[in-house]
């Protein structure tokens, strides 16, 4: 019986190790979900919109895969592009979850995979539907010339259809505040617009 067993964790280690699509199933998918069916129940970015921002982010796959094998591990919200750190927070290392071997695995799998055509097909429908959101004037509810960490929060909760609620965090309106001030200036948001188009 012992045999039967350490023979059974024995295939099923050789099946996940070289398999990029299996392994990020088993070990990713949970809370990087693909088919997202409720954004407010979800517990981390969908692996759509990671990927999406990692392109964006990185000229070349080895670029983003090696960002990707390091950030698994080694996770810090100074290194991040992804505006979702919001409200997901900072993910846990992945230490002890997946070895080197498994994590290059899976990062060439979601970059050779993600973002998937038919979500960038609705993406770039959505886009063009809400072009006329995204003005300064728009975001700055109140009229006093600044955007707040509320205002732009709300703004950010309208536009990707989630609670207002779930923005726990505030380190991505913290990277755009350059001056410190606690609020965001039009060159600030200046920024923030280069960061986010074509996305």
């Amino acid at each position: 019986m012992k045999k039967i067993y350490l023979a059974s964790i024995a295939l099923v280690s050789i099946v996940f190790a070289g398999s990029g699509e299996e392994l990020f199933k088993a070990k990713c998918a949970a809370c990087h979900q693909v088919a997202v069916k409720d954004k407010n129940s979800l517990i981390a970015p969908p692996i759509n919109k990671v990927m999406m921002h990692m392109h964006k982010a990185f000229d070349s796959k080895e670029k983003a895969v090696s960002f990707i094998k390091e950030y698994a591990l080694n996770p810090d919200p100074k290194k991040t592009n992804c505006p979702s750190i919001d409200v997901f927070g900072v993910m846990p290392s992945q230490k002890g979850n997946v070895n080197p071997k498994e994590i290059e695995e899976i990062a060439n799998y979601l970059y050779d995979n993600f973002p998937t055509k038919a979500f960038m097909q609705k993406r770039m429908a959505q886009k063009g539907m809400r072009r006329g959101m995204g003005g300064f004037k728009m975001m700055d509810t109140n009229g006093d010339g600044y955007i707040s960490k509320d205002e732009f929060n709300a703004f950010r909760a309208k536009k990707e259809g989630i609670d207002i609620s779930k923005f726990k965090y505030d380190y991505f309106f913290k990277k755009l505040d350059t001056n410190g001030d606690g609020k965001l200036d039009k060159s600030e948001m200046m920024q923030f617009r280069k960061m986010m188009r074509g996305i």
